[in-house]
């Protein structure tokens, strides 16, 4: 005969619940019912944001797609660049992991950095490009240099960027990243702060724009990499 483990069946308590214990349940119903009042409501607002700002699910890019979006947002289309995928974590590293965000260099190819404090945002760009003047005094590190950041960018078929490609006569060089796949941020950010650097009269500036998306160019490896990183779903 088979044998079955028999557990023991724990006795049902007839004994009513305290007042106590009932306020507490009451409580933390009404916890638990805002919080997923709150969650679903940040997920109504996030969706309505990506929906108004058009922003995507990250995916391949090519020359024509870049050039398509480039054409979309009135980028400058002899700024733009891409990025080689080995330098692609160390680049996003020195964007502080943002899109849109800027670099700035002076003549000598030296970080200017632009941020008041470690937590503050990209909104800074906007007053501090029309600000920059020729014979500013500003705020240098070694956080990066401008040969390093060249040397990790491509043009959009992922070519060598001429010897020429830097304008000699410049006073200031601003990377700005940006991506397809952030919609409309790059009209209201990448536009704006390349009309502000054109619009300067006090120096003469260079806007480098650097696509952060994964490129049809690149190895398998790192184009699946870049979508993970990136992916909103």
């Amino acid at each position: 005969m088979e044998k079955k483990l028999l557990l023991p069946t724990p006795a049902l308590s007839n004994k009513p619940m305290s007042r106590k214990m009932k306020k507490r349940l009451v409580i933390l119903c009404g916890i638990v019912a805002l919080l997923c009042t709150f969650i679903y409501m940040k997920n109504v607002y996030e969706m309505h944001l990506m929906k108004v700002y058009e922003i995507r699910d990250p995916r391949v890019e090519n020359e024509q797609s870049l050039l398509m979006t480039a054409e979309k947002y009135n980028l400058n289309k002899v700024a733009l660049v891409t990025v080689v995928p080995s330098a692609y974590r160390e680049l996003s590293k020195d964007f502080d992991r943002s899109i849109p965000e800027g670099l700035i260099f002076d003549n000598h190819g030296n970080y200017i950095e632009y941020k008041v404090t470690d937590k503050s945002c990209n909104a800074g760009l906007f007053g501090f490009i029309p600000a920059l003047a020729k014979n500013g005094n500003y705020k240098m590190t070694a956080k990066t240099t401008l040969n390093t950041e060249m040397g990790r960018l491509r043009d959009l078929s992922g070519g060598q960027l001429p010897g020429t490609y830097l304008n000699p006569d410049a006073d200031y060089y601003i990377l700005i990243s940006w991506a397809a796949f952030t919609g409309r941020l790059n009209k209201d950010h990448v536009k704006a702060w390349e009309n502000l650097a054109r619009d300067n009269t006090k120096a003469k500036i260079q806007i480098i724009e650097v696509n952060m998306d994964a490129q049809d160019w690149w190895p398998q490896q790192s184009k699946d990499s870049v979508l993970k990183m990136y992916a909103m779903k």
